[in-house]
């Protein structure tokens, strides 16, 4: 009788629209979606790689090194890439030490991490914005190389360090 009184609420599909822009879904939910569908799937190894990156994600927010504040988004992009990082090292060890058959299967495992990163920059975009950049600081110099790399705005997400530092070098000799 009491709930007699209350109509229930009838919203419209149209206010749910949105004006054209694309709302990526976050990396921390697609990431927990990935594991649900690699489960249905039994994807072993990608399975193990993203729940490897999942416990990692929450081994670090749980660490001494993690500050409290920080953006969920980009400490596990920080997690990312450092196990991005380690993959390759690892390739590049068993390609050394004559083991193809581990670098073949880190090298997947590397793939698919890299799958989660943001859109990288090409090194040419890259080149024309240190120029920009460069011009803006006014380096002129090997020597002022750090002024450059302090100023330089995009994550690494977006734009690998090395290749943003060996862009540098090659535009200050």
């Amino acid at each position: 009788m009491f709930l007699a009184r209350f109509k229930p609420l009838a919203f419209t599909a149209s206010r749910y629209y949105t004006s054209g822009v694309v709302v990526t879904e976050p990396l921390l939910a697609r990431l927990k979606n990935d594991r649900k569908t690699f489960m249905k799937e039994k994807k072993q190894p990608n399975l193990n790689v993203v729940k490897g990156l999942l416990s990692d994600f929450t081994y670090y927010t749980k660490s001494a090194n993690f500050t409290e504040g920080t953006p969920e988004e980009e400490a596990l992009m920080s997690v990312l890439q450092k196990a991005i990082k380690r993959r390759q090292d690892s390739v590049n060890q068993y390609e050394a030490g004559g083991r193809p058959e581990l670098a073949q299967q880190e090298k997947q495992e590397l793939d698919l991490l890299q799958a989660y990163l943001p859109e990288q920059m090409s090194p040419e975009l890259i080149k024309e914005e240190l120029i920009t950049l460069i011009g803006e600081v006014g380096a002129t110099s090997a020597k002022d190389m750090g002024k450059v790399m302090k100023a330089w705005k995009y994550d690494a997400a977006t734009a690998d360090r090395k290749t943003v530092s060996n862009i540098v070098k090659e535009l200050l000799k």
